[in-house]
């Protein structure tokens, strides 16, 4: 280390080192201004550029939803955000806010049209803006907080209650149906109260609101535990918010719909991704009595809650642990196994690698919306030994099971699962099987399938492909 002594030119040196540092972190994408996405209505904190620090993101996104396309929600979407008479402002916490996965405040803004998101601890002139100007458009402004001195919003006077506090705002409405600006906080308990506690507007100039609890478990819970019995996530919170102060909308109706199928889609595909992530690395299980509880919390909520595609997944994991052997296990292919298909696949090339992969990013996207997987593999101790895949023409092929692993009915117990997905999804159930492939034609048979068409026999590089269809007969 080189001792430089305080003289005339310290100052200067340390003053070039401030500059320096100033400038790299400026470079690197770093800053601590606060800046407003219009397009989203959401305002956050700047952070630093992946593609700077980390190099290109490996995972695909969809355009419209903006989440990985394996979790890719658009089929539960409105073609058009929908406008309703109440405006949602939601102030969310920086640590919420960084849950993007598994957070259900994007899934407001993907289906409501006028629904605002500040992102901070504490909210000042922004917010005191936003109530001043809801009240000139005679709004209401409501903040969803329970306490003694909160409304409500079951009692029969409630919406007299409200209207007489703000009777200025409401006589601004020209005395029609009342709108309002619903305030909702996203945190945890501990999290919401400071948010509260450091935002004095929201209890000078806002309404306090609450509903009565609810003897229905959150669907929420599945994935994430919730303080209390009682209590929801931020989008059911707001679903019934919205329908106590809009019972008579049908537009209401529409979006509470929207909301509630893609928080349904949301928790289906996070259960399958946690699932196979935990198989494949088994040393991440820490904590195993928590996960028994989780897993046992899981069942619970599946059995009273009608969650589509869910439950019939449950159940044919239960079916899949009394057929399959012992340390084998189904589930659905991913994008990082294509290249075991790839490598089992004796009509390989030079493009099939990539056309397994976009195929089985497909299925997965697929499957979010149906529930049922067509590209399905079966492990053995976190490893892939089996495959079979449905082709971008519709068929099943791709029907391999390693050499060290047969003679257990895998290949049975894979064509069986794929059939009933196809099944399931109403489409049509056919394969090709190339002429002579005596082994794969006895399995198909045993199975209840049927060649449609022999024709004429070829021989060597000549033999044909023949169509096969499940019929059930065997």
């Amino acid at each position: 280390m080189v001792m430089m002594a305080a003289g005339p030119t310290f100052p200067i040196v340390l003053l070039v080192l401030c500059v320096v540092i100033y400038n790299s972190c400026h470079c690197n994408g770093f800053s601590t201004n606060t800046i407003r996405l219009a397009d989203d209505h959401t305002t956050i904190r700047k952070r630093p550029d992946r593609s700077i620090t980390q190099g290109d993101s490996y995972r695909n996104y969809c355009k419209s939803c903006n989440r990985p396309l394996p979790q890719c929600l658009c089929e539960h979407l409105p073609e058009e955000k929908i406008g309703l008479e109440t405006k949602v402002l939601v102030l969310q916490h920086p640590v919420e806010f960084r849950r993007k996965t598994i957070s259900t405040v994007p899934l407001l803004k993907l289906v409501l049209d006028q629904c605002h998101v500040l992102v901070g601890r504490s909210f000042d002139v922004e917010l005191e803006t936003i109530i001043h100007k809801a009240c000139n458009e005679g709004r209401i402004p409501l903040l969803l907080f329970p306490g003694p001195n909160a409304t409500v919003l079951e009692d029969t006077n409630a919406m007299e209650q409200l209207q007489a506090a703000n009777y200025k705002s409401y006589a601004q409405a020209e005395q029609g149906p009342a709108k309002y600006l619903l305030i909702i906080v996203d945190g945890t308990w501990t999290q919401a109260k400071r948010m509260v506690r450091n935002s004095p507007a929201l209890m000078q100039k806002c309404n306090p609101i609450q509903f009565t609890g609810t003897d229905d478990l959150s669907i929420y819970d599945a994935i994430r535990k919730q303080p209390d019995t009682h209590c929801l996530s931020t989008l059911e919170s707001c679903v019934r918010t919205l329908k106590l102060l809009e019972p008579e909308s049908a537009r209401t109706d529409e979006a509470s719909k929207h909301l509630l199928d893609s928080l349904r889609s949301m928790i289906f595909t996070q259960l399958k991704y946690e699932e196979t992530h935990l198989q494949k690395n088994p040393d991440l299980i820490r904590n195993s009595s928590k996960l028994k509880a989780k897993k046992e919390r899981q069942k619970n909520i599946l059995s009273t809650t009608n969650i589509s595609g869910i439950e019939d997944h449950a159940n044919a994991g239960d079916d899949e642990i009394e057929i399959l052997p012992n340390g084998y296990k189904l589930r659905p292919l991913l994008e990082s196994d294509a290249e075991f298909v790839d490598s089992r696949w004796p009509y390989r090339s030079k493009k099939s690698l990539v056309m397994i992969r976009k195929q089985i990013i497909a299925d997965n996207v697929n499957s979010t919306r149906t529930g049922y997987s067509s590209c399905l593999g079966i492990e053995h101790r976190g490893k892939l030994v089996g495959c079979v895949m449905r082709h971008t023409n519709g068929s099943i092929g791709i029907l391999h099971v390693d050499e060290d692993h047969r003679r257990r009915r895998l290949g049975e117990f894979l064509l069986s699962s794929a059939t009933k997905a196809l099944q399931q999804k109403n489409d049509p159930t056919y394969a090709f099987i190339l002429e002579g492939n005596t082994a794969s034609e006895a399995l198909f048979t045993k199975m209840g399938w049927e060649k449609i068409y022999s024709g004429k026999k070829g021989t060597g590089k000549r033999r044909a492909k023949r169509l096969w269809e499940y019929t059930g007969s065997g």
